[in-house]
């Protein structure tokens, strides 16, 4: 794997995935109140923001092209345990 693109997976994957789940309890929780039901849900979208731009550096530090992210994405699939099954393409390059 390309480190510069690891570094930026392992940053954007669990950190979109928490921030979605935090703000899908929040959603549903029953001691937030109604007036702060933006939070929430700018919580779940900056969560699948951060999380498909974790998932497309993952795409690119295992040699794949980001359409893969889009396609898993649209198919409703997670992106991340897809990528993390397909085989890298950079592990016969030398490392620098």
């Amino acid at each position: 794997m390309k480190s510069h693109h690891k570094k930026k997976a392992v940053i954007g994957v669990p950190l979109g995935l928490l921030l979605f789940f935090a703000g899908l309890f929040l959603l549903f929780a029953d001691f937030v109140p109604r007036s702060l039901l933006p939070l929430p849900l700018v919580a779940l979208l900056v969560g699948i923001v951060i999380y498909i731009w974790g998932c497309v550096a993952l795409a690119k530090a295992k040699g794949y092209s980001t359409a893969i992210v889009l396609t898993v994405v649209l198919g409703v699939l997670f992106p991340a345990v897809v990528l993390l099954a397909l085989p890298d393409k950079h592990k016969h390059h030398n490392r620098h």
